[in-house]
Parts: structure tokens; sequence; C-alpha cells
């Protein structure tokens, strides 16, 4: 079976007033991030269990599409104090500033927002959470998946200070 991503939805933290901006940084922007994630296909290619490798999968295509751009892949880490890592992390070869990627579908969502604020104390830049819009499409079983409208509601009661860019994928098996 596949999976085809045919909708996503962002949310821009209110400190992060012009992501585009930071993503022109990157060579991106918004529009192109979801473009890019609509275009995409999951695959399953192994026996382990599929959310595993739909996450794995991900974080192949967002590396994939930042290397695309001449960016380079950085050490994980949020902090040298701390042993926090993160699924991703894009440099910018300007600034020395980073994105830091997370792909979240266990219920780890306040932790990723956490681990965004200590890195925005260090060299965050940008933090992206990618998460499923619908977790029902995903897996009907995992209750427990943190979906679009949760983080969101999340991230904005907490008003965390780092900027933070909140996509939502849904799509259908076939």
């Amino acid at each position: 079976m596949n999976f085809k991503v045919n909708d996503v939805e962002m949310f821009v933290s209110r400190r992060s007033v012009n992501v585009d901006r930071i993503l022109r940084e990157y060579q991106t922007n918004c529009q192109e991030i979801s473009d890019t994630l609509k275009s995409w296909t999951f695959s399953r290619t192994s026996n382990r269990g599929f959310q595993v490798e739909l996450h794995k999968q991900l974080v192949d295509l967002f590396a994939l599409f930042f290397r695309g751009k001449g960016l380079s892949i950085c050490d994980v880490q949020y902090s040298s104090s701390i042993d926090l890592r993160a699924d991703l992390v894009i440099g910018n070869p300007i600034n020395g500033r980073r994105i830091y990627i997370e792909i979240e579908f266990r219920p780890n969502e306040f932790k990723d927002i956490v681990k965004f604020q200590i890195g925005y104390k260090h060299e965050l830049e940008l933090g992206i959470l990618v998460c499923a819009k619908n977790r029902d499409n995903i897996n009907r079983g995992y209750t427990t998946m943190p979906e679009y409208k949760k983080c969101k509601n999340i991230i904005i009661a907490l008003e965390p200070e780092s900027p933070i860019l909140l996509i939502g994928f849904d799509g259908e098996w076939y």
C-alpha cells in the first residue's frame, strides 16, 4: 500500500511573523515545502512498523529537499549540555543558525516544543513540527498520535519564544 499526501496545512507561531523571510535564507518558502509534500508518496519498503518507516521516509524527503538547495545537514543535537536530538537539522551557511525539524507520530509534541525553545537559546532559527492532520488516515488504532489541531492549540496556549512552523498533512491510502 501507498500513502499519497493530498492536503497540507501550515500554522506559524505568533513570534515568527515572517517565516517565509527566514525560509528564503534556506532557498525556499512555505508554498514550496507544501508543494513538495503534496508531490510525495509514501511506499512501504520493509516489514518494520509503518509509522517508523513513514517517519524515516519523511526525514529523508526533507533532507533531500534541503540538500537539493545546496544546504548541509548538521549535527542533530539541540545543545551541548543536554542530550536532546532533532530528527533533522539544516544549517544556514550565511549566519550559522539552523532549522530544526521534528516529525511526530508519537505523543511527544510537548517535548518537541520544549526542545525548540532550548534550541532557540543556542542556534535554532526556526523549528518545524510535522504531524498528521487526521491520525485516523495514518493509523486509526493509534489514538495517542498527535494531530495538527491539538499541536496548534498547544503552540497558541504556550506562546513559545522560539519561532515554529507547524505542518499538518493528510492523504489517502491506495
